[in-house]
């Protein structure tokens, strides 16, 4: 402690006084003497002192918090019925037998909620309206112009025919063969004529949604390994992932099949591919997926463009380079997914739409820029590829396209175009791309919708497409 006379003393030979508090303050505080003898004031005060010193500097401990992602709050809960039989076995033409018959058994209890109807061997030729079901085993144009359909039930076949002066007349030019579809009419001289042509279809269903604010993408027909794959498209969905505050509540991503551009899928595909392996297709994929955030669970399916086949239904893709994805769950084509045991999801890649876009004449110029259209006509049939033809089958004991349940969400890809549609509370999701326009679709004169993601509020059912392009 520095002495009282000192502290006067020294201030006293530079021409400045002190005030007895200023005095006390330094005897106190000796650190401030020097700095107070540069004080341009002759006498000194203990206030003018108390402004020379600073303010004690408190340590601030600064916590650098992770940035919270509520989807990581919740636990993933997934439940899959992949609807497909796995069993490699010589198929004979009984089980053929046995999936149409499986097919119209379904499709006929579906129809008997609706109608009530006879079988065919039952029809009488009274002047009265009587209903039926059957699977259409022919349709063709008589050189009159009326439509004639040949329905094929458990007893038999009958010739309906639809005057192309009736009202029914449009609605029978939509009907596909091998669907089974109800048909009323009068039966005379062994022909019913139709009045009514009735689709399976299904009552309006309640509107489901998740009781947790979590959100899922849906996409499609990334075709990894293809000369015209978006890479930098693709890796801006990525970054968004990761960077952007809506992401933040994604918990699932479906992705609807074609994950690759795969190998000898059509003549000359080679001059069209950057990666002409397709393991390493698959492994370029999973190197591209393995940068999604963890707690993000990716339901991945096949589709044509798969090293899995053609023939439906298709097994997931569990021996490629996928499986080593941690936070993959692998399912077949179609599927159904359901989450926190409430909201069900079916995933179908698409690939009858083609055939269906063809067969409807009413789909022909609206199909492939609308596809949730060809989407709506297999929920209505209540099959996937109501027309045999539009697909190649793994024939079974049960017909696996059969739509059994209907999904609070259908999602579909293959055509490379986005849509989204509702219909009876059921939200029909098709897909775009991850591929610029080919080659191929060029000719056709088909414009994909490249980069664009589906984005669906699980809570509320609330969705938005969000572009890379």
């Amino acid at each position: 402690m520095v002495a009282k006379k000192e502290i006067v003393s020294k201030f006293f030979s530079s021409g400045k006084f002190l005030t007895p508090d200023a005095i006390e303050y330094l005897e106190k505080e000796p650190s401030l003497i020097e700095p107070a003898l540069s004080i341009e004031k002759t006498i000194i005060k203990a206030e003018d002192i108390k402004k020379l010193k600073k303010p004690e500097e408190k340590q601030v401990l600064v916590i650098k918090k992770e940035r919270e992602i509520p989807a990581k709050e919740y636990e993933e809960e997934i439940k899959v019925e992949n609807l497909c039989d796995f069993s490699v076995k010589e198929r004979k033409a009984k089980d053929f037998n046995s999936y149409f018959i499986s097919r119209l058994q379904s499709i006929q209890e579906m129809l008997m909620k609706r109608i009530s109807p006879i079988s065919i061997s039952n029809l009488r030729e009274d002047g009265e309206e009587q209903t039926i079901v059957g699977m259409v085993y022919e349709k063709r144009v008589s050189p009159a112009g009326n439509i004639i359909l040949v329905l094929e039930d458990f007893s038999g076949f009958v010739k309906c025919i639809v005057n192309k002066e009736s009202e029914v007349f449009r609605d029978a030019q939509d009907v596909l063969e091998d669907e089974v579809i109800g048909v009323r009419g009068v039966f005379r001289n062994n022909f019913l004529f139709v009045n009514e042509i009735i689709h399976p279809d299904f009552p309006a269903k309640e509107r489901v949604h998740l009781d947790i604010p979590v959100n899922a993408v849906f996409i499609s027909d990334l075709h990894v390994g293809s000369i015209d794959f978006l890479d930098d498209v693709f890796g801006r969905f990525i970054k968004w992932l990761k960077t952007s505050e809506e992401a933040k509540r994604i918990k699932y991503i479906f992705i609807c099949g074609d994950v690759v551009d795969g190998v000898g899928i059509y003549p000359g595909q080679e001059k069209d591919l950057r990666i002409k392996d397709v393991y390493k297709q698959y492994e370029k994929a999973r190197d591209l997926l393995l940068e999604i955030p963890k707690h993000i669970k990716l339901i991945i399916a096949p589709g044509n463009h798969d090293m899995v086949g053609i023939p439906e239904p298709q097994p997931p893709l569990k021996n490629t380079p996928l499986s080593e994805l941690p936070n993959a769950v692998l399912v077949s084509n179609p599927c159904y997914v359901k989450l926190h045991n409430r909201l069900k999801i079916l995933m179908y890649h698409g690939y009858s739409y083609d055939g269906i876009i063809q067969g409807i004449p009413s789909l022909r110029k609206s199909g492939y820029q609308n596809p949730s259209l060809p989407m709506l006509e297999v929920l209505k049939r209540r099959h996937l590829s109501p027309r045999t033809e539009d697909t190649l089958i793994i024939p079974n004991s049960q017909d696996h396209l059969v739509i059994k349940e209907i999904p609070d969400i259908f999602h579909s890809g293959h055509l490379h175009t986005t849509s989204v549609m509702n219909y009876k509370h059921v939200t029909l999701i098709n897909s775009g791309t991850f591929q610029a326009q080919t080659e191929y679709q060029k000719m056709l004169g088909h414009i994909p919708h490249p980069g664009i993601i589906t984005l669906v509020n699980l809570q509320t059912r609330e969705v938005r497409l969000i572009n890379f392009l």
